[in-house]
């Protein structure tokens, strides 16, 4: 895997470098602004105080991660290249713009700039829809990957464009029924979009990081059209209003998801490395999270709790994406970074081992202080403690700085001995 990552086809270092970074910083922000929403616990959980937080989260740090990653890792699957890398760098830029102006808008409640924060969004994610569809239309091989990645875009395209149209909706007032686009547009950005994105990259990196082979991977397959299948009939419960096909949908993407973990399981238990190091904890930590946020969503569902609706997004954003986004920033990061700065000196002069490029020990203490600070938010949104939740978001925040500090470390690494 390595060598194919290290091939012509792969773009710029300071490419994927843009969205890591600028995905670094929105996390940062993101962190430390949660301690102010301590008192929007109570309320709807589709408020637009919780919906500015969730976008400026969602988009800038999770969206903005995976954009880096997919530009580096489409070429590894496709093996072809990115039809354009002007495409990534006008989206890159454009992306920024639309998101401090959207979450901006949509926080401080200026209306009026709203739509031209979610244009300016809509148009920077069609630069890459378009870019990944165009990159496909010289593909040769067909990996589970390569389709995870093709219909997760798909239902980018229908989650992003329903977006649009309910950015407009508030300012402009189309009269439509705005909870069902919400629950389509939700439903198509983190489940047809990130989750199916996560388990088609999943087996890219995993057994990359882990040193895994010779697992099955007929898990992963299955769970690829349990998925498509299950997000169909719920979209099409959310038009007909036929509650046996929501909760067939909500079955189905469960048994998808359950299948997605026992495959990473099988890669897990055929690893080469055994030892529990910070990426291997982050893996183990996310996934935990992804569990009990189902359990949780089954729970709302049932009693229609907003509590537990918030505290399903809560464990889901903060547990699973952050862990395992994290987790992997500190695996690809340096890879790239050694890739770059030291490849042409093997053999020339000692060139650092990966594991040298990242302080563990403080990516170990960011790990422990983001697990407090998950539980202790977590405590605090279900029995509804504000102090309890305002000290586990600041634990966080803290957090998020040792994790900046770790991608500085990496960046400038060896730079020093090599002038």
């Amino acid at each position: 895997m390595a060598k194919n990552l290290a091939t012509e086809m792969a773009p710029p270092f300071i490419l994927v470098a843009h969205y890591f970074i600028a995905g670094a910083i929105f996390y940062t922000i993101t962190s430390f602004l949660l301690p102010f929403y301590a008192g929007d616990l109570n309320t709807f959980f589709l408020s637009t105080a919780i919906a500015s937080l969730m976008h400026l989260f969602l988009l800038g740090f999770i969206m903005m991660i995976i954009f880096g990653a997919m530009y580096q890792l489409i070429p590894v699957v496709l093996e072809i290249p990115i039809f354009s890398k002007d495409f990534a760098y006008i989206q890159f830029y454009l992306f920024v713009i639309g998101i401090v102006i959207f979450s901006f808008a949509l926080g401080k409640g200026f209306m009026n700039l709203l739509p031209y924060g979610a244009m300016i969004m809509y148009i920077a994610m069609l630069i890459f829809i378009v870019n990944v569809f165009l990159t496909y239309k010289n593909i040769e091989t067909w990996s589970i990957t390569a389709k995870f990645i093709l219909v997760s875009n798909i239902f980018l395209l229908i989650g992003v464009s329903i977006g649009f149209f309910i950015a407009l909706d508030l300012v402009y007032g189309f009269d439509a029924y705005i909870i069902p686009l919400v629950t389509l547009h939700i439903s198509s950005v983190i489940v047809g979009y990130i989750l199916m994105t996560i388990m088609g990259i999943g087996m890219i990196l995993l057994p990359m990081f882990s040193l895994s082979h010779g697992f099955s991977e007929k898990a992963i397959n299955i769970a690829f059209y349990t998925v498509i299948l299950g997000l169909l009939l719920f979209i099409s419960s959310i038009f007909v209003k036929i509650d046996i096909l929501k909760y067939a949908g909500v079955g189905f993407i469960g048994f998808s998801i359950i299948l997605a973990l026992y495959q990473m399981w099988l890669i897990f238990t055929s690893r080469i490395r055994k030892q529990n190091d910070f990426w291997a904890k982050n893996m183990i930590a996310s996934f935990v999270s992804l569990i009990l946020s189902l359990v949780i969503l089954i729970f709302a569902i049932v009693f229609d709790s907003q509590v537990l609706y918030i505290l399903f997004g809560f464990v889901l954003f903060f547990g699973f994406f952050v862990f395992f986004i994290v987790g992997h920033i500190y695996k690809i990061l340096p890879f790239l970074v050694w890739y770059q700065r030291y490849s042409p000196l093997v053999g020339k002069i000692k060139v650092p081992m990966l594991n040298e490029m990242v302080k563990e020990k403080v990516a170990d203490v960011q790990f422990w202080i983001t697990a407090v600070g998950v539980v202790a938010c977590s405590i605090a949104i279900g029995f509804k403690i504000n102090i309890l939740f305002v000290a586990g978001a600041v634990l966080m925040a803290i957090a998020t700085l040792l994790v900046i500090y770790n991608i500085y470390y990496t960046l400038v690494y060896g730079l020093d001995k090599l002038r």
